[in-house]
């Protein structure tokens, strides 16, 4: 049988999955999985039924346990599922267990962590970020089972947990302990970001520097300005000061949307509670994207010295801070394979053409690429990761699916 025969059938195996997909869902949503710094109890329960649904295929399921004493089960889980190939190259697709909090229940058409089937869309928390990544993975192996197809190369599914806060007892760890499991010449994609028609392949990240800059100046009654040293009217024009930053970094990379580097004062924390008094502290946040050809302290030198000559006209201090320091990555090269292979196979599968795109947020693929390990970023995405009333389409699972089995087939 040719690989474009094997193809057609695995194609069409697919297409009978639906109800399978729904309900894998449906199991994954109901299985909380919030780290401990949201107050939450890890990804074991849901790891545990993957591994169960796994073996029962009979899969190769290795466990790769991180230490963190912060949660019940006093590790978190990290798991590797193999569907070995005609080569002992491998296809990974590496998804994340853990998911974030709701957020404002309110805000929800229906319980988060209960599935809402509704036509072609799938809503509960986790479903596109990262279910998606789970599903379609799962799914394209099952359909090789089902069929009893080999594929070319083997397909290594990673499970990690701890992508949502830091990746800490996650990938890195992986890497850090085991980095043996992965090689150069593996072919690694991470269905974790992309686009609404799938024709994004995320190739490169930029740089993130998150700052928090302190405000002291002296606390007085409102009625008496002349004795105070105002921190929310220095802040104000220190916010607005700051928009030379956009001046003074002017490059801009093609490769990247936006093409630019991105400056936005974000988070302002709480000064005083009520109205008549002038507050002599104030506190808020500078998140930087910024693109690979500066320097992050170059950057984080002229914020202080914007905010330091902007508070100095009202007699205030400021200090300036990092709260994340995340230099980019190098990037997976335009030409490197497993973006090649993910063209070819988009364009079978969707007939698109997808173009290897750079992006201002980061993600777990940087770790794959701080160790020389060539990474792709990449599924059909609605963008609705963390919103309120998140949700996925069942046809993009399915269709993202026949992308991977592509792929590990070798097909043409």
């Amino acid at each position: 049988m040719t690989t474009a025969e094997m193809f057609r059938l695995l194609g069409a195996r697919l297409e009978t999955y639906r109800e399978e997909v729904i309900e894998l869902q449906r199991q994954l949503v109901s299985r909380v999985a919030l780290g401990p710094e949201v107050e939450g109890f890890g990804e074991t329960e849901k790891a545990a039924f993957l591994m169960d649904l796994l073996q029962s295929w009979g899969l190769q399921v290795d466990s790769y346990p991180a230490p963190d004493g912060r949660v019940p089960a006093g590790e978190r889980p990290n798991l590797v599922a193999y569907l070995p190939g005609r080569s002992t190259e491998k296809v990974w697709v590496l998804s994340h267990l853990d998911v974030v909090p709701p957020g404002d229940l309110s805000l929800w058409d229906s319980d988060p962590f209960t599935l809402r089937v509704d036509g072609d869309r799938l809503y509960g928390r986790g479903t596109e970020d990262d279910h998606h990544g789970i599903v379609m993975s799962l799914m394209a192996v099952k359909a090789c089972l089902d069929l009893k197809i080999t594929p070319q190369r083997t397909i290594a599914l990673a499970l990690v947990a701890d992508e949502e806060t830091g990746n800490e007892r996650g990938l890195a760890y992986l890497l850090q302990e085991h980095g043996h499991l992965f090689s150069p010449q593996d072919l690694i994609i991470v269905p974790d970001a992309g686009s609404q028609d799938g024709t994004m392949i995320e190739v490169a990240e930029k740089s993130i520097l998150w700052l928090k800059l302190t405000l002291i100046g002296h606390q007085s009654h409102a009625s008496r300005p002349h004795k105070a040293k105002n921190t929310l009217r220095a802040a104000a024009h220190a916010i607005v000061a700051l928009d030379e930053l956009q001046r003074e970094f002017p490059l801009q990379n093609p490769l990247f949307r936006p093409p630019m580097s991105t400056f936005e004062p974000t988070k302002k924390e709480a000064n005083v509670p009520n109205i008549n008094t002038i507050p002599g502290r104030g506190v808020f946040y500078l998140d930087c994207r910024v693109l690979p050809e500066y320097d992050l302290k170059q950057v984080e030198a002229r914020v202080q010295a914007i905010a330091t000559e902007a508070a100095a006209k009202f007699g205030v201090t400021v200090t300036v801070e990092p709260v994340q320091w995340l230099p980019s990555a190098p990037s997976t090269s335009p030409e490197a394979p497993v973006v090649k292979a993910l063209q070819q196979a988009i364009r079978r599968v969707y007939g698109r053409e997808a173009t290897p795109q750079g992006i201002g947020g980061g993600t777990v693929a940087a770790f794959f690429r701080q160790r020389g390990l060539p990474a792709a970023v990449w599924m059909t995405a609605n963008d609705c990761a963390h919103q309120p009333n998140e949700f996925c389409y069942l046809s993009h699972l399915l269709g993202d699916a026949k992308v991977l089995a592509h792929i590990a087939l070798g097909a043409e």
